[in-house]
């Protein structure tokens, strides 16, 4: 059996680097004996007919979508829509950029094959392409086309709506501001109609760009209006004063009286408020009956929730009652006598239902039979006659030490005086009652 052929022998025979020597090995163009070693037969018919073979090397190259575009004059992203039927002959998973990225290889020849379809859809995109432009060089005219109608009929309703300088004061106002919204330019004594809103701006700005009007004829227009403008602006006057004259709300007044926004002309005010006409008489009487119904509304429901108040103290009273029994009552339910159970009342001297259940759920020993009570009762006697006794002791030493710091006699401290508290004693000196003076030698 004829001796193999090693890989680096094989390499300089056929010229080749090694990864091509393996990929010959893979796609048996090469025949790769169990030794690792090459088949001599496969490696001396390479070597006799070298251009063939290197034609069918190329033919088995692997190529990933970046290459395979580029061999084709494509983007990779283009050659993947081309080749999405096409199988791969391998794929691995690479780890870039912190994700794992999948990598498909094709064959050399079978990319080539793609080389028809990619010029085709080439002339595709370049016929689409070219459609395109052609359908928005149309649309464009069209557009074109339409914007000159608007703008000429834009041109013709300016020409038509637009005031005299002496025109309409409302008018005057309103193409004033929207004229400076448009040149972009704001003098400042007009700068106070950019603070007030009129519903009549916005179409106008909007039907002066539609005309398209040259800047310097926009400026001869706004120049025009400045000599009035300001006149107009200072005999404005503001909804609040303006409802404090008329006796009813801007908004109460006829839509087509002359306005900006929900200011009024002060001539015009002058005049309402001068000889009132029959709307504003209508209206003035509509907000007092107005005024009226709501004051009655108000006192209806101040005396509404009076009322409410009063019964609901009456109720909580009459609840507070209900829920209160009486010594015979509670005596009768432990089966104590009346005077013992007098005796045994809780610290507020009121048996409430409350308690008493509670007393029930939880019976204390000293109510369970008459010897405990009394033997309770006692109990309580003493502890208040000791607490007592105790109280008296400390109001004897309190009264002793305002008797020493103001030199008076023990008798003539009052009985109910408090703790002889730092506080305390500096408001004595401070108010001096008769009680703290010392009596008089005569």
């Amino acid at each position: 059996m004829a001796r193999g052929v090693g890989r680096e022998k094989v390499r300089k025979l056929l010229g080749l680097a090694v990864w091509e020597v393996e990929l010959a090995a893979e796609t048996d163009l090469l025949r790769r004996l169990p030794d690792r070693t090459f088949d001599p037969v496969s490696v001396n018919a390479a070597q006799s007919d070298a251009e063939h073979f290197r034609r069918l090397l190329a033919a088995e190259y692997r190529c990933n979508a970046t290459q395979a575009g580029a061999r084709l004059g494509i983007s990779a992203e283009r050659f993947k829509q081309i080749a999405a039927d096409l199988t791969p002959v391998a794929v691995e998973e690479v780890r870039k950029y912190g994700r794992t990225l999948v990598v498909r290889y094709y064959r050399a020849a079978d990319v080539d094959g793609l080389a028809y379809h990619a010029r085709a859809d080439a002339e595709l995109r370049a016929a689409a392409r070219s459609y395109s432009r052609s359908e928005a060089a149309r649309k464009a005219a069209r557009t074109r086309k339409l914007n000159l109608v608007r703008a000429e009929t834009a041109r013709a309703a300016i020409e038509a709506a637009k005031p005299a300088p002496d025109g309409d004061p409302a008018q005057v106002l309103v193409w004033t501001a929207a004229l400076m919204e448009v040149v972009g330019v704001w003098p400042g004594p007009l700068q106070r109609l950019r603070l007030i809103v009129d519903p009549h701006v916005p179409p106008l700005i909007a039907t002066l760009r539609e005309a398209r009007l040259p800047r310097a004829e926009l400026e001869a227009m706004l120049t025009a209006l400045l000599t009035r403008a300001p006149e107009l602006i200072a005999t404005l006057v503001a909804p609040k004063a303006a409802e404090w004259k008329l006796g009813v709300p801007v908004d109460k007044t006829p839509a087509d009286l002359p306005r900006f926004g929900d200011h009024l002309f002060a001539g015009i005010l002058h005049e309402l408020v001068s000889a009132p006409p029959p709307w504003l008489l209508q209206a003035r009487a509509d907000q007092e009956l107005q005024r009226a119904a709501l004051a009655e509304a108000c006192r209806t429901a101040t005396e509404a929730t009076r009322r409410h108040q009063a019964e609901q103290v009456i109720v909580d009273a009459a609840i507070r009652a209900a829920s209160q029994l009486g010594d015979a009552s509670v005596a009768g339910i432990f089966g104590l006598p009346v005077e013992m159970i007098r005796l045994l009342r809780p610290k507020s001297g009121r048996w409430s239902a409350e308690h008493v259940a509670g007393l029930l759920r939880n019976t204390p020993p000293w109510l369970r039979t008459e010897s405990a009570a009394r033997v309770e009762a006692d109990r309580r006697r003493r502890h208040a006659e000791n607490r007592a006794a105790q109280l008296a002791e400390r109001r004897l030493s309190w009264r002793r030490r305002w008797a020493e710091v103001f030199g008076v006699p023990l008798d003539q401290v009052p009985q109910a005086t408090g703790r002889p508290t730092r506080r305390a004693i500096e408001a004595v000196k401070r108010e001096s009652p008769d009680w703290s003076r010392r009596p008089s030698s005569g």
